[in-house]
């Protein structure tokens, strides 16, 4: 399957209806940490999708006083295409420890399949009254049913995975907590990144990180 930004396929797609993202989270580390600075990447090709999300995590992180950065602004160069060697990845964690960084968010999207749901129709019922006499007036109402197939939708979802990790931890043993998204046809790449980051720094909070 070819490649895309995971932020141009959400600009690309159509209505959403999924009621949240996160589907699971797990905190490796068993515990909530405070950080000094955190860097928030997204991997993107888009440069303008890339900061609107990095962006959105870092206000909703600061609304809760935690000190982070978004990549855009931090002045490292980050590579936003292919797997980092682990002579790369340790350079990079240096250089990023080097900047006072102690803490990474890294977003990126995990796989894209098609699905198909099949949503269960529906029986209404509806009182019509029975008129009698006058005009206006009436003596009872029936009723009538109305019933509603099934029907089925498809489309294409999305799985996109958010980590956490305390760079001062070293290689080995760094990866702090790990968040799994679900996206179903998303529409609007303002709603969809406000909503993702509400979602990602919520439960970060929750679980992983503490306020300073």
């Amino acid at each position: 399957m070819k490649k895309y930004s995971i932020f141009l396929l959400i600009a690309m797609l159509v209505t959403s209806c999924a009621t949240t993202y996160l589907t699971n989270s797990r905190n490796f580390s068993q515990e909530k940490r405070a950080y000094d600075k955190i860097v928030v990447i997204g991997i993107s090709k888009s440069r303008v999708a890339r900061a609107q999300f990095e962006q959105e995590v870092v206000n909703g992180l600061a609304a809760q006083g935690v000190n982070a950065i978004s990549s855009n602004s931090s002045g490292i160069d980050i590579p936003m295409e292919g797997t980092l060697s682990d002579s790369q990845a340790s350079e990079l964690n240096q250089k990023l420890m080097q900047a006072g960084f102690d803490g990474a968010i890294i977003t990126h999207l995990v796989n894209a399949s098609e699905y198909t749901d099949v949503i269960p129709g529906n029986t209404y019922t509806g009182y019509y009254p029975v008129r009698y006499g006058r005009f206006g007036r009436y003596a009872s109402y029936y009723p009538v049913q109305t019933w509603e197939p099934d029907r089925m939708v498809t489309g294409t979802k999305y799985v996109l995975e958010s980590c956490l990790y305390a760079l001062d931890n070293g290689q080995d043993d760094n990866l702090q907590w790990v968040g799994m998204f679900e996206l179903k046809d998303p529409s609007n790449l303002q709603k969809v990144t406000e909503k993702y980051a509400g979602e990602l720094t919520e439960a970060l909070l929750k679980e992983s990180i503490a306020p300073r």
